[in-house]
């Protein structure tokens, strides 16, 4: 990757539909990056109690956000990373996402060398599904500029907040593995110190029955997951792909192939 400046000098406008039920920004992390690093940006939400919008599995219900970037020429937008998602609803539809405040961070990097110059502006088109007992479309148009100098860093404590609940990788300890019958999947996880609780939150929407209670049990070395599947999931799956849960800020990302009894 070329080594690039990212400087930002611009402004911020947000459009917001009457009665959204959430504010959005589009906010940096620092005014500039050093040679060769990417520039953190971020989608925050601010929503009114009661009210939340949605991971990227959303689950039985609704839509994630979705972010189309206006960038320069020269520079390029990373996967937006998604913090810890919370359950959602009950009874026979439960979803995945979040409630009060969320920032959905991006990198932003420079391409090729020519553009090393100052960025006169970043924008971005944000639509959204924003959901009480009823679900509100929103969109928003954001701008994001900051002078040279202003006061981009006052966002670093809730960027490094936002790092702290982002999935992670396995614990080097844990050793996953999953197995499939006509009705569940089975999880089960080599783990040390002891775990006493977890739950599995499927990345993809119609693999598992998310309504349903998940089987919980503590074995010799670690514990396994009994998980209903989707009466939607038609075709045999190769790989799991999801977070166990075990609390706040202890999300862990798994891969795991599926072997059939």
């Amino acid at each position: 990757m070329p080594c690039v400046m990212l400087i930002f000098t611009a402004r911020l406008n947000a459009q917001l539909p009457i009665d959204s039920h959430a504010k959005v920004e589009l906010i940096t992390e620092q005014n500039t990056a050093p040679p060769g690093r990417p520039l953190w940006v971020g989608v925050l939400f601010r929503l009114d109690q009661g009210w939340h919008i949605y991971w990227q599995n959303p689950g039985d219900s609704g839509e994630p956000p979705k972010v189309q970037w206006q960038l320069p020429s020269g520079f390029a937008a990373g996967t937006i990373r998604w913090p810890q998602p919370i359950r959602l609803g009950g009874g026979t539809v439960v979803d995945y996402g979040y409630e009060g405040q969320v920032l959905l961070m991006a990198p932003i990097q420079g391409t090729s060398k020519a553009n090393a110059a100052s960025i006169p502006s970043l924008s971005a088109d944000v639509s959204y599904i924003v959901c009480r007992e009823m679900c509100v479309p929103g969109k928003a148009h954001l701008t994001l500029a900051l002078p040279v100098g202003g006061d981009g860093g006052s966002w670093r404590a809730l960027f490094e907040r936002t790092r702290l609940q982002l999935p992670k990788p396995v614990p080097p300890g844990w050793k996953v593995s999953a197995e499939s019958d006509k009705v569940h999947f089975i999880v089960s996880v080599r783990a040390s110190p002891q775990v006493q609780d977890a739950t599995f939150f499927p990345l993809n929407p119609g693999q598992i029955e998310d309504s349903s209670t998940q089987d919980f049990a503590s074995i010799q070395d670690g514990f396994r997951l009994t998980i209903k599947k989707s009466n939607q999931l038609i075709k045999p799956i190769s790989t799991l792909h999801g977070l166990i849960i075990l609390g706040p800020g202890r999300a862990y990302e798994v891969a795991v192939p599926v072997a059939s009894r």
